[in-house]
């Protein structure tokens, strides 16, 4: 669609740049005709005297008449009709568009002239299609060159929609890598272990612990599993948000309470600033509430112990819900610059082995799919271009959804 958009773009943009282009270029060649190649063809013909021409539409209906006047004189006398009326009418037209001398007489013997010898005609007839082939050249120039840009545009949109299906098609393969390598893992140890306790060569005193490992394994497989299968339905055709009018600050207030206990076991501190009045809105308040707490997730595991994580939301009416922003900020260590751009996109940790079990890398990839569903801008911002949030100097980073 956005291809689409441009591309629409871009052929008004050029549309209306030759159009310009090409009015400038003609209005050049009339007045180049109109001053000096006119005269020039006016004066070679010996029609200086009876014609005053001064512009191309001058010349058209010049030779139009004087075509007409020798056309007259050689009719009209199988008739026997004098053709001084006749050129006497043609001349009066010629004389009232300011085009044509006064002197009758001098203009019906330059006529008498004419029909002995009409070369000068022949002349002012080539020069008129030579001043009509040199009008149409801006404009064929003008069409091939709209024509020739047009089709390149074009073709660099074909190779951009093809690098990008390589690049989707390249993600999707990297998607299936990472989650084969998410779940054997875990289930490497689940296997080993589980064979180990079969084969009874772990002692009695070492099950528990053995169990609690294969307990853990599982639920790490589980959380990969209800992850991904949450990303294809959020990404799957049809699925659509539900929504439903609810008090946005109350909601903050639940996903907190819900992550408080995760944020005591690790050592970490709470700054909640979540004003106490209602703030209705309408939006899928299930998929936005799972926005908040994989934030809040992703600041307890990917920050060392003693972090401050801040969850804040600033309104400009509460009466109208306008201009409505959410704050998840903490006082971990800064993203990396060359990973800020990578880290929306499914199974990216940010940490260099994902073997870490620091997460799946996929809190973010929902967050984003649900925030542009809702229409709601998503962005990470660091250091120092957080500071304009005035959220307190202590605080490196802060994600911010834009409602």
């Amino acid at each position: 669609m956005n291809s689409e958009r441009g591309l629409k773009g871009f052929i008004l943009s050029r549309f209306f740049l030759t159009l310009a282009v090409t009015g400038i270029v003609e209005v050049f060649f009339i007045n180049l005709a109109n001053r000096f190649f006119i005269p020039s063809v006016i004066k070679f013909t010996g029609f200086e005297k009876l014609v005053h021409i001064d512009s191309i539409s001058g010349l058209f209906l010049v030779v139009f008449v004087l075509g007409a006047m020798w056309v007259l004189g050689r009719l009209l006398p199988f008739f026997k009709v004098s053709t001084a009326e006749a050129t006497a009418f043609l001349m009066s037209e010629l004389i009232k568009h300011g085009l044509g001398s006064s002197d009758i007489a001098e203009a019906t013997q330059t006529i008498e002239d004419l029909s002995r010898n009409p070369k000068a005609i022949i002349v002012l007839l080539i020069s008129m299609i030579v001043i009509l082939v040199i009008m149409l050249l801006p404009y064929i120039a003008a069409g091939v060159f709209f024509s020739v840009s047009v089709a390149k545009e074009i073709r660099h949109i074909q190779r951009e929609k093809e690098i990008a299906r390589r690049k989707e098609e390249e993600r999707r393969y990297l998607m299936i890598s990472n989650i084969v390598h998410d779940l054997k893992t875990p289930m490497t140890t689940v296997y080993g272990y589980a064979k180990a306790l079969n084969d009874g060569i772990v002692p009695e005193a070492k099950r528990p612990e053995y169990f609690e490992a294969i307990m853990a394994k599982s639920d790490r497989m589980n959380e990969v599993v209800a992850l991904l299968l949450d990303y294809v339905k959020l990404d799957s055709e049809g699925f659509t948000i539900k929504r439903e009018r609810i008090d946005l600050c109350e909601m903050l207030r639940s996903c907190c309470a819900f992550s408080y206990t995760d944020i005591e076991s690790a050592g970490d501190e709470f700054d909640i600033d979540i004003p106490d009045k209602p703030l209705f809105i309408s939006a899928d308040g299930i998929q936005l509430s799972r926005v908040i707490t994989n934030l809040i997730t992703n600041a307890i595991r990917h920050n060392p112990k003693g972090t401050k994580i801040r969850v804040s939301l600033t309104c400009e009416s509460f009466s109208t819900a306008e201009d409505i922003r959410i704050f998840v900020a903490d006082s971990g260590d800064e993203i990396p610059s060359p990973l800020c751009d990578q880290i929306f996109d499914p199974f990216v940790t940010g940490d260099e082995s994902r073997a870490s079990g620091s997460g799946t890398g996929l809190g973010l990839a929902l967050s984003t799919k649900i925030c542009d569903m809702h229409g709601y801008g998503f962005k990470l911002v660091q250091r120092p271009e957080i500071h304009r949030y005035r959220l307190g100097d202590e605080y490196k980073k802060v994600f911010v959804i834009s409602i």
